[in-house]
């Protein structure tokens, strides 16, 4: 197997990317989407709309057809309830949804909160952790959750049922459900689904991140020009394969991502467990990911170009006037707090504020607090591990908005450490995962 096509599935865009032994991208093709944004807690986007890209940007690569194997990288949370042959019943509730609060807090409550760090390392966090999502449909939708044989997984379990047909879900995506040992890398846990009143049998089966889940069958090769019978891996979250491609895998390493989500991660060799960060498995055993999350990060310069820089166009705004600002940049008495999409941290959701606002206040001011804010959070937050575990010098800075610019302007604020600027490895994870697990399978 000479070659690899390695699938990143993100919240705005898919990426599809051939990758060789080296782990050298030969090519790549991206298609963009727009996730439906239809309340202000409210955001979703269907499955179909997922897979419509993963076709139309695999159609677009030349060597694609000649590619050995498949593996995933996809966006988590991303709950999605399927019938028993694995056709969606629902549009796909994604990380940035808030609408579940009320069944976060019956479930805080059934469970309790010692419980739920102690097992899960996580809180039930609305949207953030995928159980709340579950509940909310369970309560609002018995149509399809009392359906015989229906399912419910993340996005990889869409993909993977549709390519090899089984239901399946890699440890990092099942971190974040509120539902999996994640402390224990272990399985669903069988104290947590009877609390919370869930059948086993509405999960799929959790498998390795370096797992081949089956071979491409015949239906699927046909409508895509795949070749038929190539093994399929199922990866690992688009964070964790992040992590793996950016070689984020041993205790003390740190990376941050810069994406629609701003996150600050942390390698283990032993579970962290505390309120102020998340907690999942890293792709390989007796590994863990602490991450401190700002759910709009990236999505918040977004906010504010749609609501303060209507003149420019998108390109100009990311291409030109955005690098630009964040090189001359001076500073600024405005302060912004990153909460733009909730806290993902907290059951009880906060919003995102400017203050310190006067009459003197420019456009530029704002944008500099967006900035300065998303940084201190995570500040903040490398303070506490600091106090905790030794930390790595070097921050490898990766993802779709891991510019040169908004490298330097971190670098400013955070003189501990040294920032190595990366770019998107997503998929160069992805591909490493699925060369090991071909590898692993002969």
């Amino acid at each position: 197997m000479n070659s690899i096509l390695a699938v990143d599935v993100g919240t705005q865009s898919l990426k599809a990317s051939v990758v060789d032994r080296n782990l050298t991208v030969l090519e790549s093709a991206r298609i963009s989407y727009v996730p439906q944004v239809k309340s202000k807690n409210r955001v979703e986007i269907g499955a179909e709309v997922l897979w419509d890209a993963f076709v139309k940007a695999f159609a677009q690569l030349k060597q694609g057809p000649e590619v050995g194997a498949l593996s995933f990288s996809t966006l988590c949370p991303s709950l999605l309830a399927m019938d028993s042959d694995g056709t969606p019943l629902a549009p796909i509730i994604l990380h940035l949804d808030r609408r579940s609060y009320r069944q976060a807090v019956w479930a805080l409550s059934r469970v309790g909160e010692e419980r739920f760090l102690r097992i899960t390392g996580n809180l039930p966090i609305p949207g953030g952790i995928s159980v709340t999502s579950l509940l909310w449909i369970k309560e609002n939708r018995p149509d399809i959750y009392g359906r015989k044989g229906m399912v419910f997984g993340h996005a990889v379990t869409f993909f993977l049922k549709r390519l090899t047909g089984r239901f399946v879900i890699d440890p990092s995506n099942a971190s974040f459900t509120g539902l999996y040992d994640t402390v224990g890398y272990g399985d669903w846990d069988s104290g947590l689904l009877d609390d919370l009143e869930i059948p086993r049998e509405k999960l799929p089966q959790v498998v390795m991140s370096t797992s081949v889940v089956g071979k491409l069958n015949k239906q699927i090769a046909d409508t895509t020009s795949l070749p038929e019978g190539i093994p399929v891996v199922i990866g690992a979250n688009d964070t964790t394969c992040a992590a793996v491609g950016a070689g984020v895998t041993e205790p003390g390493g740190l990376m941050n991502t810069s994406g629609t989500v701003e996150i600050m991660v942390l390698c283990l060799d032993r579970p962290l467990v505390d309120r102020n960060h998340l907690l999942r498995t890293h792709a390989y055993p007796n590994r863990w990911l602490a991450m401190r999350t700002v759910g709009a990060g990236g999505a918040s310069l977004e906010w504010f170009r749609n609501a303060f820089c209507r003149e420019m166009a998108r390109e100009s705004f990311y291409d030109e006037y955005l690098p630009g600002f964040l090189a001359t940049s001076k500073g600024s008495e405005v302060r912004f707090h990153p909460f733009l999409s909730g806290d993902r941290h907290r059951i009880r959701q906060r919003s995102g504020s400017l203050t310190r606002l006067t009459l003197n206040t420019t456009r530029e001011d704002c944008l500099l607090a967006l900035a300065d804010g998303i940084v201190s959070f995570q500040a903040k937050g490398l303070k506490e591990w600091r106090e905790k575990v030794p930390l790595s010098g070097n921050i490898y800075h990766v993802g779709g908005g891991a510019s040169e610019a908004y490298t330097r302007f971190k670098q400013k604020f955070l003189r501990d450490f040294e920032f190595v600027q990366t770019g998107e490895t997503a998929v160069i994870g992805a591909a490493k995962l699925g060369f090991e697990a071909v590898a692993q399978e002969r």
